[in-house]
């Protein structure tokens, strides 16, 4: 198993200034920041129904199964909370959320509607009627199952802080070493976690996956000595080949258990099971998190320190999380934190960003750039889950399209209008990374690395874009 896999697992664990100005949205600082560090990037930063955002009156819809697979009855978790989850998801989404509005002036500028929607399945894949809703009672107690001794021996003779991600990674080597040589393997750390997605280990198989997004609702917490102990909150996988993951960071074949697990507990709003987590995750942000992950999000630090970025231009760099171990804690408080600094400006680590581990009562916001990424995650890779073919251009104007989306190779353009065009591919930085003419309908993009992209054709009398991602 590659180190990021563990790390990014973490997902949201818990074991646990000054009145500014209001400001008109172009005036807002950080947005300002962003055009001077990125010139051309503020045709890339408006909301998903502007000009230059693909298939822009579309709203995509996502049909969503959940199975709840229990062993106790608390874990068996009601239509209700279900309901509740998918409203949340719908609010955050659209950024319909009640607290958008506590979004600090500074990013207000960035922040967006993904005009992304969520909706129970009213059909299973035989054609059926459904609820959307499957359930499952399991001899599981849990689904995180490893030898505890072992990992606290790990942790002693490698000098690591399980807890903290950076460490784990630092001495991943040395964790690797030990496990083999006591007759194990790094994989038993998490041996089971994966299980919930199978019917012969104890879970449900999920439904076919690229229609779907399955969500599994199980209990994920770690048994010491007999108490349940919070360990992993909730964990997905990202489409294949999301440009934001590094080759190598996710294992060969993971595409199988594609889906998203929640921790029982964290589900929905009013869970009788939140327990301990009270005050820290218990607004239901955990899922709106891990499907950010589902839809190609990284964590907005990167995984990283200040030298590692998460991708995303309009997201500040941070050397860490900002998890709150203590629901004492107010998000004011962790408002105050700025961890890396920017040339010439600094600006304050993004806690309200759903990808960050915060107290889910800070978290209200996705940024411009992340929903410009999760949306071409949608007309790409994960294009069948709305609706759409596997490959699909990304039509800006009725008979201009780019395809194949996603490619890797070579880009094909088809033209409305008979004529000459000034041809630039922009990455989602701002830089232009092509220039040419459309004496030539078929452009080499071999050359360009996985992500997301836009082209421009500029005729005399007309000019038309599409957004592509290379995906190899």
């Amino acid at each position: 198993m590659k180190n990021f896999i563990f790390a990014s697992l973490l997902i949201l664990i818990s074991l646990q200034t000054s009145q500014a100005q209001i400001l008109k949205c172009g005036d807002h600082p950080y947005r300002q920041h962003l055009i001077k560090k990125y010139p051309g990037i503020e045709d890339h930063m408006h909301a998903p129904n502007d000009r230059n955002a693909s298939r822009s009156n579309d709203v995509y819809r996502i049909p969503v199964v959940v199975h709840v697979v229990y062993n106790a009855t608390e874990e068996n978790v009601s239509d209700a909370i279900v309901r509740s989850q998918i409203d949340i998801l719908n609010q955050d989404f659209r950024r319909q959320n009640t607290d958008a509005s506590k979004t600090r002036d500074v990013f207000k500028g960035v922040a967006g509607d993904a005009m992304i929607e969520f909706y129970l399945a009213d059909t299973d894949p035989n054609g059926n009627p459904t609820s959307g809703i499957t359930r499952k009672k399991t001899n599981k107690k849990s689904f995180i199952e490893f030898d505890i001794l072992l990992l606290f021996q790990a942790s002693i003779a490698c000098g690591v802080d399980f807890n903290d991600p950076a460490s784990i990674e630092e001495n991943m080597e040395c964790i690797q070493a030990f496990f083999e040589a006591n007759g194990s393997s790094f994989e038993d750390i998490l041996g089971g976690i994966d299980n919930v997605k199978y019917a012969d280990k104890g879970g449900t198989d999920p439904w076919d996956q690229k229609k779907y997004l399955n969500i599994w609702v199980c209990n994920l917490a770690l048994d010491v000595l007999g108490e349940q102990v919070p360990f992993v909150l909730g964990f997905a996988y990202p489409p294949v080949g999301a440009p934001l993951f590094p080759p190598g960071s996710l294992p060969e074949g993971y595409e199988v258990n594609d889906g998203v697990v929640i921790h029982y507990p964290v589900f929905g709003i009013n869970n009788p099971g939140i327990g301990n987590l009270a005050g820290l995750n218990d607004k239901g942000r955990t899922c709106t998190h891990e499907v950010g992950h589902y839809l190609g999000l990284r964590h907005i630090w990167g995984d990283g320190d200040c030298t590692v970025d998460d991708g995303i231009a309009d997201t500040p760099d941070a050397d860490d999380s900002s998890q709150a171990e203590d629901p004492s804690i107010t998000c004011e408080s962790l408002f105050t934190k700025n961890t890396c600094s920017e040339i010439a400006t600094q600006f304050p680590d993004m806690i309200e960003n759903y990808m960050d581990y915060s107290k889910e009562e800070c978290m209200n916001m996705f940024s411009q750039g992340q929903i410009n990424m999760m949306r071409s995650m949608l007309e790409g890779p994960r294009a069948e889950l709305i609706g759409l073919p596997a490959s699909v251009g990304s039509v800006e104007k009725n008979g201009f399209f780019v395809f194949p989306n996603p490619t890797g190779n070579e880009l094909n353009i088809n033209y409305e209008s008979p004529g000459q065009y000034e041809i630039a591919i922009i990455d989602i930085l701002g830089k232009t990374v092509y220039n040419g003419r459309s004496d030539v309908s078929r452009i080499d993009v071999s050359g360009l690395n996985n992500g997301v992209y836009f082209l421009q054709a500029m005729g005399e009398h007309q000019a038309f874009s599409a957004r592509f991602t290379i995906q190899k």
